[in-house]
């Protein structure tokens, strides 16, 4: 296995072509997946009708008090989110095979000139449509059914990525590794966990009854597997163990791909049919 070289001197034993090798079995096993979760969604009747309605709040007079009006926000229905579910899981998983076949085939050279800069700008750009999609689903699944909400956790999400490829680019020009652009990716990527968080409990509080402690595993899990990614690249500019070589934590990134993004897809598929 020939050594990479980096624009630095710096040298990896890991080589492009193996790297290659990797994204071509990852593109496929996202792909199969893909495919089987939307086979399976156009059988299984839970998944086939899974149907919420999308809210949005106008602000209107709710009461008077006397000849004074007060006003409130009144929840009206926008739309139903209804018979996509399958499609939209699926293309979760979707979108990874396609940026692990581009990675591959098309930008290769692309994606090598950029790992000697230590940087892949295409997995940030995926990440941040397919983890935005996935972060929706688990947002109406705990209840955040208001379409400036959802609007919100979609855009923050994508943002959290969006300094993800701004802390390799920026950090390319720096002797000293800038961890501002990591921080204020954790800021916006926290913020729909806040949301999400307390919106379930204060669903709980509402609703007067015990939430099974699946429900409680399950988001613990959510959690950690959408945030597993962040603790790889703290590893990598901390250079910790093997992580000092950088395409060690880039094959961490695609292994997390596959492991993350799997268990994320089959556990909301999971939680649609016995929810």
């Amino acid at each position: 296995m020939s050594e990479f070289v980096f624009n630095n001197g710096e040298k990896s034993s890991i080589s492009a072509a193996y790297l290659k090798k990797f994204n071509v079995a990852m593109a496929v096993l996202h792909l199969v997946q893909a495919i089987l979760i939307f086979g399976l969604s156009l059988f299984i009747d839970e998944i086939k009708n899974f149907s919420v309605d999308i809210y949005i709040s106008k602000l209107q007079v709710v009461e008077y008090t006397g000849t004074k009006p007060i006003f409130g926000p009144v929840p009206e229905v926008l739309f139903p989110f209804e018979n996509i579910a399958g499609i939209l899981l699926a293309s979760f998983l979707l979108m990874s095979a396609i940026a692990h076949f581009l990675i591959a085939y098309p930008m290769n050279a692309s994606y090598v000139e950029n790992l000697k800069k230590k940087m892949n700008p295409i997995r940030w750009w995926e990440y941040a449509f397919s983890s935005s999609v996935m972060i929706i689903f688990i947002s109406l699944a705990f209840g955040i059914l208001d379409i400036w909400v959802i609007t919100l956790v979609f855009v923050l999400n994508f943002l959290m990525n969006m300094f993800g490829l701004l802390m390799e680019k920026y950090n390319q020009y720096t002797e000293k590794t800038s961890w501002l652009p990591y921080w204020f990716g954790w800021i916006a990527g926290i913020m729909p966990w806040i949301v999400i968080v307390g919106t379930f409990f204060t669903f709980d509080l509402a609703v007067g009854q015990e939430i099974p402690t699946f429900v409680y595993v399950a988001i613990i899990m959510y959690f950690i597997f959408f945030n597993s990614f962040a603790l790889n690249m703290f590893l990598q500019y901390k250079k910790t163990g093997p992580w000092k070589d950088y395409l060690f934590g880039e094959r961490g990134y695609i292994i997390l791909s596959l492991v993350a993004k799997s268990a994320l897809a089959w556990l909301v598929f999971s939680g649609l049919i016995f929810a």
